[in-house]
């Protein structure tokens, strides 16, 4: 039996002898280099004079330590479900655990997750409360993957995250399988030497940073009620209407309810599944819902907002899995919502997090990765090619957003070209390194979206682009945002394509001459406009034109 992770709040340990841990193998590879008090571009500035930093054994991380593009996948969260299962989950008649699908999607992702990013920072309680995790560490995990997996840990890939207590294994003080509990203190006290982090090992200071991830949740669930229903009905894939209702009926008492809890204590996810989303006489770990339509787009709200906390006060990447709705979904873009005008570095962290968002869903799909054993992710993770592709995403997400800046049309343009390149390379290794034999049949195309002044533009890495002649100059008389869209399709065996689409605007980003900047945009993607008297959406442009989201 599992139970939800615990909110900020609810988990009290008590010190332990704390056990030292070696260096990483290969700092190349690590995690986290040693730690330092030095303020990382991604750690949010600290506020008046800095107090001394306690001292830290080599294995007591905090978030600026994490150096190699350090993620938090929200699809470990142990209430995630994935949108095509969330639904069967208000049936009368189904159990009272995750569906085997489920824990397969998440075990999918994890892997996805290992292999698209350089560190994977986990809550402990999901170590312990999702199957995803736990089943690679029971005793009856198969030993390849059970030594795979405490590499991983060594190797700092996985990263424990602790909320308050100070060892990995510290009293758990929310219910949990004792065979799972038995297994992963096992697991760290006898086997696995993991590096933790946790804000500030300083209990003090610890403690008011772990309050802000409580204060983020219960301040923003009330504003759930603004998103705007449009965007709200494209993202959770629902009927315009349904996303109406939702703000003037299940939104709306939120709100009202958010209201009327105490000041003094933060609202917790469990407080409000249990009001709004759990069905009646049970409890959120069993993920049985109650009836309504509204019901399952609701919890893929507050479930994506509470992802968010720790991410957003560690500095790290929160990334969503492909089949949940986007980061964008919260519109924090809106003025009325995003962070002041007078705090840019605020804004250019969000929207680095949002970009960093739609490039991971685009990246390739949920199951891709499926097929691909632990004892493969490490094998994968030695070869340069694998290291070449996370180190361009770590250069353009994190370096192309740094301090607040957006990058260039060019920089964007040659990141994501780079960051495609990669992507592909990296692919063929794991389809040459991984001994599973299956995963990976899929030959992928890279495409970018271009979008401004309601004129849209497809252009497919390698292919030549037909325009209409006449379409950049009305590029030209265009004003407004530019709206850049990087999809990764399958094209199948018989040519046929499917795949993912996301779009990112960008708000501040103003070209200076739509016509010279679209044209080097194509240029530095690797197409070349082709110009024709042909009208977009005839037979030779169904492929290449689209219409604005």
């Amino acid at each position: 039996m599992t139970d939800p992770v615990p909110q900020p709040g609810t988990e009290r340990s008590p010190d332990a002898a704390r056990n030292r841990v070696p260096e990483p193998r290969s700092p190349r590879h690590s995690a986290a280099s040693a730690p330092s008090a030095a303020r990382t571009p991604d750690t949010p500035a600290q506020e008046g004079p800095t107090p001394a930093a306690p001292v830290r054994e080599s294995h007591q991380l905090v978030f600026g330590d994490l150096h190699d593009y350090p993620v938090m996948a929200q699809a470990l969260d142990n209430q995630w479900l994935p949108a095509g299962l969330a639904g069967s989950r208000q049936h009368a008649s189904a159990p009272a655990r995750p569906p085997v699908e489920a824990v397969e999607a998440a075990s999918a992702e994890l892997r996805r997750s290992l292999v698209n990013s350089g560190t994977l920072v986990v809550n402990r309680a999901f170590l312990l409360n999702n199957e995803a995790l736990y089943a690679n560490y029971l005793p009856s995990a198969d030993p390849v993957e059970r030594d795979a997996f405490i590499r991983l840990l060594n190797d700092r890939v996985l990263v424990p995250y602790l909320y308050t207590e100070r060892e990995p294994a510290a009293d758990f003080t929310w219910a949990h399988d004792r065979a799972v509990g038995h297994a992963w203190r096992r697991l760290v006290t006898e086997e696995a030497e993991p590096a933790l982090v946790r804000f500030d090992w300083d209990d003090d200071a610890n403690r008011d940073k772990a309050g802000q991830v409580g204060n983020f949740f219960s301040t923003n669930v009330s504003a759930l009620r603004r998103l705007r229903a449009p965007q709200l009905a494209q993202d959770l894939g629902i009927p315009e209407e349904l996303a109406r209702s939702m703000r003037e009926g299940v939104l709306k008492d939120i709100y009202f309810w958010a209201g009327e809890q105490d000041n003094d204590r933060d609202i917790t996810r469990n407080a409000l599944y249990q009001r709004f989303i759990t069905r009646p006489g049970t409890d959120p770990y069993e993920n049985l819902l109650r009836d309504g339509d509204h019901v399952v787009p609701t919890k893929q709200l507050v479930d994506l907002l509470y992802s968010l906390g720790v991410p957003r006060a560690g500095g790290l990447i929160p990334v969503t899995p492909p089949d949940s709705p986007p980061r964008s979904t919260l519109q924090e873009l809106r003025s009325d919502l995003r962070p002041r005008d007078d705090d840019p570095e605020a804004i250019g962290r969000l929207l680095r997090d949002l970009f960093a968002d739609a490039l991971h869903r685009a990246v390739d799909g949920p199951n891709s990765y499926a097929g691909l054993s632990l004892a493969d992710i490490n094998r994968l993770r030695r070869e340069e090619e694998w290291r070449a592709y996370v180190d361009s995403l770590d250069a353009f997400v994190r370096g192309g957003f740094q301090d607040g800046r957006i990058p260039s049309p060019e920089e964007f343009s040659a990141g994501t070209s780079e960051v495609a390149r990669r992507h592909a390379r990296m692919l063929r290794t794991a389809r040459a390194t991984s001994g599973s034999g299956s995963g990976f049949a899929r030959d992928i195309v890279s495409v970018l979206v271009i979008e401004a002044g309601g004129v849209a533009l497809q252009v497919t890495s390698g292919e030549e682009v037909s325009l209409l002649a006449g379409s950049i100059q009305l590029l030209t008389a265009a004003a407004g945002a530019l709206t850049l869209r990087l999809e990764f399709r399958d094209r199948g065996t018989k040519g046929r394509r499917g795949g993912l689409g996301h779009s990112l605007t960008l708000p501040t980003l103003r070209l200076g001459s739509l016509k010279r900047d679209w044209e080097a945009l194509l240029g530095a993607y690797g197409g070349r406009v082709v110009e024709t008297g042909q009208l977009p959406g005839t037979p030779r442009q169904a492929d290449q034109q689209c219409q604005p989201d």
